[in-house]
């Protein structure tokens, strides 16, 4: 066996290379369900009450 690379392995990876994804990444709708169980995990309880502020805003 010979470990050079030949024209025939360069097509085929070419070939592979140029193909379409048989489907897409549904990326978006992952990013949205993650967000959402993010948000149901951080969610306060209906009943806490926000504290009050001295100011309108606080320095870093």
């Amino acid at each position: 066996m010979t470990a050079h690379f030949t024209d025939r392995d360069e097509r085929l990876w070419q070939r592979r290379a140029e193909e379409r994804p048989v489907r897409p990444w549904a990326v978006r709708a992952w990013v949205r369900r993650l967000r959402a169980t993010a948000a149901a995990r951080h969610a306060r309880p209906a009943t806490a009450v926000r504290p009050a502020r001295a100011r309108a805003w606080e320095p870093l």
